[in-house]
């Protein structure tokens, strides 16, 4: 390597290599560790409870059971990989009802995003105890155990953005033009896995223009080949709005759309988010959310780790591809200052829990910084002084974290909150089915009320609503030939479409009815007797 302060690892350079006997004794408490959880918080009927969470098993299913299967059933809002992984999974009915089709995809996440990191700590540090540092932060981190055993995105969103920042490391320290189209690929699943990750791109994109000094035509074709792979997915899923909707951007401002959910929450309630229009308080709230689900001592650890980084001027440049992990916090912090997010946190405005996962994208960064504090410059026993230090901190906060039992941890407390599964609505509608439901087509909002289909088994071919188009269109010329039974909600689809064509559904008589305390109210209709 060059003497100069500045200087980029010559391809050359020999890389601390992973001996066997190290690596499988990391990959078992890896596995360990992951699976354990999955085992506990499926024991104690906490995977299954996310309102978003039901949804994807929802997306999931219906690309193989609906009335209309395909693509199209996943919808223009929900990015696609996620889905496509866990359907497979999904067609067997105990991991669809039970959300583990979605848990083993999220589990199977943590355990490669856990590995990528313990590799990243290792090599750019050249210590195995500074990656058991980056290990540990993951590994004892409850909330992020708690997300990783639900059927969520952002495990697998994690792993991703993992992966991505691995491979550019490896690129930049061997030169090799194939970790670019490794990290290109991983980029591309990323923004077929969440949003976040297509604002990884171009800083990933500058990382690898400047991470070589080579010459300048060959920097940028490297920096053009990363962003045509990655960039595809975008593409893509513009294409498929484009196509099967009609509008390229319907995720961004169609009626599901964050922004259409947004504006009718703006016009119905006049409440706004309270991040709305200020960066300074975004950044507040998320560095809050940041403590609750993270950790104060792992923040701290992190910015030591930030501060070594600026500070040792002779690796710099190795650690430089780490800082990309640190993506999120500008793109949450402007998200959120736009309105496109809203997250709350129990201590500050309106004192209550809705988004507080979205701080565990920080993780890995968060994860990884505090391995900057075990250099292998340092004498052995001081390393595994400071490796043992800074685990007995990690320990101690997971522990802290956790001593009031899973259902207190934020991460949880905001899943059993906002879970559909206990208002009113749903619950009425499980009960009426459960003791009436005879398998024939039921018209409704399957997207409403998430509960219904998952908690009694009902497959989504039994369920007509505005996602099968080809029989939507068909229901005001008479939906007697698909349907048996119809739910209304107050202002919803079906609602709409029966107040536009009265007449068309002249063949069914309500059975029940239910007004809420919030002033919305269901009716079940039947068809008449023939």
């Amino acid at each position: 390597m060059s003497d100069r302060p500045h200087a980029v690892p010559s391809s050359r350079e020999p890389q601390p290599v992973l001996s066997l006997r190290l690596a499988l004794p990391v990959a078992g408490l890896i596995l360990a560790v992951a699976l354990s959880s999955l085992a506990w918080f499926y024991s104690e009927g906490l995977t299954d409870l996310y309102g978003d969470a039901l949804a994807h098993m929802e997306g999931a299913r219906r690309i193989f059971d609906s009335l209309t299967p395909g693509m199209a059933q996943i919808g223009s809002v929900w990015l696609p990989l996620f889905h496509l992984l866990a359907a497979p999974l999904a067609i067997n009915n105990h991991l669809w009802r039970t959300g583990l089709a979605g848990s083993l995809i999220s589990i199977a996440a943590l355990c490669g995003a856990a590995w990528f990191l313990f590799r990243l700590g290792f090599e750019i540090n050249g210590s195995i105890a500074a990656g058991l540092v980056a290990l540990a932060g993951v590994l004892l981190c409850p909330n992020m155990l708690y997300l990783a055993s639900t059927p969520m995105t952002e495990p697998l969103a994690i792993l991703w953005s993992v992966v991505t920042v691995y491979c550019l490391f490896r690129f930049q320290m061997s030169g090799r033009t194939l970790w670019v189209v490794a990290a290109g690929c991983a980029a591309f699943l990323g923004t077929l896995t969440r949003y976040d990750e297509w604002y990884v791109l171009p800083f990933a994109a500058l990382f690898v223009f400047a991470a070589r000094r080579d010459r300048c035509r060959m920097r940028v074709r490297r920096a053009v080949l990363f962003s045509v792979i990655a960039g595809a997915g975008p593409v893509l899923w513009i294409l498929h709005n484009a196509i099967q909707f009609g509008n390229p951007l319907q995720f961004y401002n169609g009626p599901d759309s964050a922004m259409a959910i947004y504006a009718n929450q703006v016009a119905t309630t006049a409440f706004r988010y309270p991040t709305d229009g200020s960066f300074l308080i975004s950044a507040r709230y998320y560095l809050e959310d940041l403590k609750l689900v993270i950790g104060a001592w792992s923040l701290e650890l992190a910015v030591l780790g930030l501060i070594v980084w600026l500070i040792d001027r002779r690796l710099r440049s190795k650690r430089a591809a780490a800082l990309l992990l640190l993506v999120p916090l500008p793109f949450y912090v402007q998200a959120m200052a736009s309105a496109a997010v809203g997250l709350y946190v129990p201590t500050l405005v309106p004192y209550s829990y809705y988004n507080l996962r979205y701080g565990l994208e920080m993780l890995p960064a968060i994860a990884l910084l505090p391995s900057f504090l075990v250099s292998s410059e340092l004498p052995r026993k001081v390393r595994m002084g400071v490796l043992a230090g800074l685990i007995l901190i990690l320990g101690a906060q997971g522990a802290f974290m956790a001593r009031k039992g899973a259902a207190a941890l934020p991460v949880v407390t905001e899943a059993i909150r906002n879970t559909p599964c206990t208002t009113p609505a749903d619950r009425t509608l499980v009960h009426f089915f459960a003791r009436n439901y005879d398998g024939q087509t039921i018209l409704m909002e399957s997207g409403k009320w998430p509960c219904v289909a998952p908690s009694l088994g009902i497959p989504y071919r039994k369920i007509l609503d505005a996602s099968n188009r080809k029989y939507w269109r068909q229901l005001p010329h008479g939906p007697q030939k698909w349907v048996e039974w119809i739910v209304r909600g107050t202002r919803g689809p079906v609602d709409m479409l029966m107040r536009a064509y009265p007449d068309s559904f002249g063949d069914f008589l309500p059975v029940y009815q239910k007004t809420f305390s919030n002033h919305q109210s269901i009716i079940i209709y039947r068809r008449k007797p023939a």
